[in-house]
């Protein structure tokens, strides 16, 4: 398999589970904080793995999985060892409760899921982003990050993206003019409601981990008393 065959997915089941929901965790417009990502990315024969069962356990309602499971993402499982393991167990070394399922919600920039890597061929990863079939969750998408209620963490490379499409559409206003330069890459960044750091597959330091974690406990926490 050529895991840089960047593409939509070809599972019917997976294409039919992100029609009906195309986020993962909670609903991210009760959920209080969003990991953003890039596209919903996963091996392009899950629905082949023995523990697809949990996938669409997962994506029909995560706040349930996470709750019933005690782990955030079915890749944790000890059946799964593929793509995306890595960075959901870096995710799980930020030690969240499961009581705070219904507050964690992961979104992504593409709704519709993919399969491959998409920094191998950056024109169709641009040409999804702005299709006619993003549109809506683009729009969504803008309102959620403008509600300046809930914590927003985005990876460091997002920014760009971001930048992209406003260029492109004029959503995503708040990104257009921030200055990476100002920015620590390798540390924990704050701008208004925004958190950016390195991406949880690439290197992300055991410090920003704690930093992150102790940030999102304490508001949550705040939040629940």
């Amino acid at each position: 398999m050529n895991i840089s065959n960047f593409k939509k997915h070809p599972s019917k089941s997976l294409i039919e589970l992100y029609r009906l929901k195309n986020f993962q965790g909670a609903n991210p417009a009760s959920a209080k904080v969003l990991f953003v990502g890039k596209d919903p990315n996963w091996a392009v024969d899950i629905d082949l793995s023995p523990i697809f069962n949990l996938v669409r356990d997962y994506l029909r309602d995560g706040v349930e999985f996470w709750e019933k499971h005690e782990i955030h993402h079915p890749f944790l499982h000890p059946k799964y060892d593929g793509e995306g393991k890595k960075y959901h167990k870096t995710i799980s070394k930020l030690n969240f409760k499961s009581d705070y399922a219904d507050k964690i919600s992961f979104v992504e920039i593409i709704g519709f899921p993919t399969t491959g890597m998409s920094s191998t061929n950056s024109k169709q990863f641009n040409e999804f982003l702005l299709s006619a079939e993003n549109r809506n969750h683009l729009n969504e998408l803008d309102h959620l990050l403008n509600d300046s209620t809930k914590m927003i963490f985005l990876f460091w490379g997002l920014i760009n993206h971001l930048k992209f499409i406003n260029k492109k559409t004029g959503l995503f206003k708040k990104f257009a003019n921030i200055d990476k330069s100002i920015l620590v890459r390798t540390d924990l960044n704050k701008i208004e409601h925004f958190y950016f750091h390195k991406h949880f597959s690439m290197g992300i330091s055991s410090e920003t981990l704690r930093k992150i974690s102790i940030e999102v406990s304490q508001n949550l926490d705040e939040n629940h008393s």
